[in-house]
């Protein structure tokens, strides 16, 4: 049986088209074509692109990509002996990355509740504190003393003349 790369690019000479056109219509770049068509994965940075690429690929050409896909993890597991996920990125669910992204994600919403929480407690205890003081308290003590007659007379002013 020939290989995925091989399988792609004669259904790709059968419909007569390009390379180009095919990075046209899948939006992938002419290296990641050309690198699908020969088998060498290296073009995509997690075999999780390449999958989608070759997805793409295949529904241009009007070809069923799901033995393609089993074929190639086929292909991928007799290349590195490996049954688990070949060329794996290292973000796999046991990767201290993906350990560490559940964690936060766990604990970020009890942080922001704890953040919130303390604000609010803050926020009280400044108001409380504000309500608590009196103004009239900073003028110490004096005697208040209305008003004598005298500083109720009331002046006029004269307006400057209008130009």
């Amino acid at each position: 049986m020939s290989s995925v790369g091989d399988q792609l690019r004669r259904a790709r000479e059968a419909k007569g088209l390009t390379v180009q056109q095919i990075a046209e219509e899948t939006k992938l770049k002419l290296v990641q074509i050309e690198a699908l068509e020969s088998g060498d994965y290296s073009a995509f940075p997690a075999m999780v692109y390449a999958r989608g690429s070759i997805k793409s690929y295949a529904d241009v050409v009007k070809i069923d990509p799901t033995p393609l896909l089993e074929q190639l993890k086929e292909e991928l597991q007799g290349k590195t002996g490996d049954v688990s996920e070949p060329y794996s990125d290292g973000l796999g669910e046991d990767s201290l990355f993906w350990r560490l992204l559940m964690a936060a994600k766990t604990i970020m919403p009890l942080v922001i509740i704890a953040l919130v929480l303390g604000g609010a407690v803050v926020g009280y205890t400044l108001w409380k504190n504000q309500q608590g003081k009196d103004p009239l308290m900073a003028l110490g003590n004096g005697r208040y003393e209305g008003a004598t007659q005298a500083e109720h007379v009331v002046e006029t002013l004269s307006l400057p003349p209008l130009p």
